[in-house]
């Protein structure tokens, strides 16, 4: 190639390079009338520092090309446990308290809850995500049942195995809402 084409890729790759400088260094017009910008709106409403992008390249900073999400929708958890199945847990769990929970493992366990009512029975529910699929075979949930029996004792009574079923059910109808709330719309 000649001295000629490299010149003028050196002059273009300049050229964009003010271009691009030229832009951020100009306030944008909100700004100058004394009202914050959107951007800074954006920033003081966010909690944490923010994060430099070590992934950006130059056709996502052009917005060429569009970067893909890295981090995960959902709270944080382990690697085998999936966030959206955990957060459809605890929306679905949320009329009762949690004696433990562990989000690395996937594990939720709650305290006994008698419904109203019925105080002379008693529920625990125990809650394990296997996995990050959205699948049925994902999540196992059992459920305790004990009576007070006339002196005042608990007694562990049986459940029917629909309970369990219909609690994971229930979580998994939560999750796939959840998944098409999380989950961003085709461009």
């Amino acid at each position: 190639m000649s001295f000629t084409y490299y010149r003028a890729s050196a002059a273009l790759a300049a050229s964009l390079s003010l271009a691009l400088a030229a832009c951020a260094a100009s306030p944008p017009a909100e700004q100058a009338q004394g009202q914050p910008s959107a951007t800074e709106t954006q920033k003081a409403a966010s909690s944490g520092p923010e994060e430099m992008d070590t992934e950006a390249n130059i056709f996502t900073v052009l917005g060429l090309a569009k970067k893909g999400s890295v981090k995960d929708p959902g709270p944080e958890t382990g690697r085998t446990v999936s966030p959206i199945l955990w957060q459809a847990a605890h929306d679905t769990l949320d009329f009762v308290k949690y004696a433990s929970e562990d989000p690395l493992t996937g594990s939720i366990v709650t305290d006994w809850y008698s419904p109203p009512g019925n105080p002379n029975v008693r529920y625990r529910i125990n809650v394990f995500i296997l996995s990050r699929a959205l699948h049925s075979d994902s999540l196992t949930v059992t459920v305790d049942r004990q009576q007070r029996s006339a002196d005042g004792q608990w007694a562990e009574t049986t459940i029917a195995r629909q309970v369990e079923t219909d609690l994971e059910n229930a979580i998994l109808s939560r999750a796939r809402q959840l998944k098409r709330a999380w989950t961003p719309a085709p461009s």
